[in-house]
């Protein structure tokens, strides 16, 4: 892979591989371009040019501080800018966690730049249900405290070990929690997602309702975070989403199932409008 973007210190970093139609590829928290070390090589391979970016707060992107520069909907900003810069005026965009939710901002934002969607393991909805003891960051008084303890590095790290299903490939720590700084990005945004679900997700549901054009939804079948209920909701809130449901998968597909991933987003963007 080589640089796609050299540009200034607001724009986020993206690396390109391969020739052909593009595919853009958003990782999720905790997350990097890592996340997709297997997936861009095997589309590079069938005959596309792939973008992998990395969010403001990680990897080799700037590292703002605060929500409103790390949240969604600054984050398509900031992709839009760097898609454009790098002369990347429609592509299939493919969100894994909460790189669905970039994806989602970015088609709300610039419609015409997403030319066939792909949401992997994400969250889109505005009442989703927030289980135990992730809920416990909305409480009073102990919220605080339990988003220490939720968002420290062994949380974290647990979080990587147990989001996995039967495959033993998934997220290499090192990369997908990085530094102090991309963890307190990490935390940053999960406590604000918690705690303003509603405020926060409203705009990407309706952006995801409003879609009309192709679009991929994959899941794993042994999530422990987002059930395969919440693919089959999102698919069907789509008016032309397929929903893949990979077996023996949890929540980090692009790193457990990357040949099948690749292959169903290669038909994805077959589709493209």
């Amino acid at each position: 892979m080589t640089p796609a973007d050299r540009g200034g210190r607001e724009r986020l970093h993206l690396t390109t591989t391969g020739h052909g139609p593009d595919v853009v590829l958003l990782h999720g928290i905790p997350g990097s371009a890592d996340t997709w070390r297997a997936v861009a090589p095997a589309l590079a391979a069938a005959g596309h040019r792939v973008t992998v970016a990395e969010l403001l707060g990680f990897g080799a992107s700037p590292r703002p501080d605060g929500i409103s520069a790390l949240w969604a909907t600054a984050q398509a900003t900031a992709l839009a800018a760097a898609l454009d810069a790098a002369g990347i005026a429609r592509a299939t965009v493919v969100g894994h966690d909460f790189g669905g939710a970039v994806a989602l901002a970015l088609l709300g934002a610039r419609p015409r730049l997403v030319g066939a969607l792909g949401l992997v393991a994400t969250n889109a909805f505005a009442d989703a249900l927030v289980p135990l003891p992730i809920a416990a960051v909305r409480w009073p008084v102990i919220g605080p405290l339990a988003a220490a303890a939720l968002f420290s590095r062994p949380s974290l790290a647990l979080m990587l070990r147990q989001g996995r299903g039967a495959s033993p490939d998934g997220p290499r720590a090192e990369h997908a929690l990085g530094d102090a700084a991309q963890r307190r990005a990490i935390a940053t945004v999960f406590a604000h997602a918690l705690r303003e679900l509603s405020e926060r997700y409203a705009p990407l549901e309706e952006a995801l309702r409003g879609y009309a054009g192709p679009a991929l939804v994959a899941w794993g079948d042994r999530d422990p975070f987002f059930p395969v209920a919440q693919g089959e909701r999102t698919a069907g809130a789509l008016a032309d989403g397929d929903l893949r449901v990979y077996a023996s998968c949890g929540h980090y597909v692009p790193e457990e199932r990357p040949r099948e991933l690749a292959a169903d987003v290669a038909a994805l963007a077959r589709r493209m409008t």
